[in-house]
């Protein structure tokens, strides 16, 4: 599975872009910049975050890991 990173300063410009794409996200807030994570983005959502200006991105294929451990609740990502 690839997992985009789209990285910004505008929390709306990457909202935009999250609800326009057909797969499960995540939004971080930092210091000072948010970070959108897109898991399952093929190369129309990597084409689309890199078109968008002031935008860092960066696209990885997910090798290994866990993604849930209960605490015995149901959630977005749960198996």
């Amino acid at each position: 599975m690839r997992v985009l990173f789209v990285e910004g300063k505008e929390k709306e410009v990457l909202l935009r872009l999250a609800w326009e794409l057909p797969h499960p996200f995540w939004l971080l807030e930092g210091e000072g910049v948010w970070l959108l994570e897109v898991f399952g983005a093929g190369e129309e959502a990597i084409a689309k975050a890199q078109a968008l200006p002031g935008i860092k991105v960066w696209a990885f294929t997910l090798q290994d890991g866990v993604v849930y451990r209960g605490c015995g609740k149901k959630s977005a990502t749960s198996p």
